[in-house]
């Protein structure tokens, strides 16, 4: 409150010694001891100011990276990717690795558009961000990773793709590049 109190009391709308404004005086009371009276400019150069200092936008915000990641399928392509997700090599996600493909998938994590790999989860670790290629830096506190053991990364292979599917087992939930 204290910076708060410092901010009004040097705000260009108010003024207790101004010349040539047109003021108007309030006196409040406060306490039965302490009076404050305070003189505001309502000159229209000091409101057009006030103004433009004190606009509100709405909308939403830019998405990290600048770009908004969806890695939802579509409609009209679900059969055909989850016809593929059986045929490929899989990997049973845990609860926890469930609920981070759904944030991926999502574009909760731009600009990341998968689980994150060795450099980015460094990053992560020791800066809590991520240097796009562009040479950006994204604010990424939190690593975002698919833990795998080496059962998993035998049954995997050589294949380009791996079929991540729901902790039971029954439902294709993404396809990993």
């Amino acid at each position: 409150m204290a910076s708060m109190a410092a901010f009004l009391a040097s705000s260009p709308a108010v003024s207790y010694r101004s010349q040539g404004a047109s003021y108007r005086t309030t006196t409040t009371q406060f306490t039965k001891s302490i009076s404050f009276s305070a003189a505001v400019d309502f000159s229209p150069k000091v409101l057009r100011r006030r103004r433009e200092c004190c606009s509100v936008r709405c909308g939403l915000i830019e998405p990290d990276g600048g770009r908004l990641v969806d890695l939802v399928v579509p409609e009209s392509r679900r059969d055909e990717k989850r016809r593929k997700a059986f045929a490929l090599p899989r990997i049973n996600l845990s609860r926890i690795d469930l609920e981070w493909a759904h944030v991926l998938s999502e574009g909760w994590a731009s600009p990341l558009a998968g689980f994150m790999r060795q450099s980015e989860f460094l990053q992560t670790l020791h800066f809590n961000s991520v240097r796009l290629t562009d040479g950006s830096l994204v604010n990424m506190s939190v690593p975002i990773v698919l833990a795998v053991d080496d059962g998993q990364k035998e049954a995997i292979g050589a294949s380009k793709s791996v079929a991540l599917f729901d902790p039971a087992g029954l439902n294709p939930i993404a396809i990993l590049n």
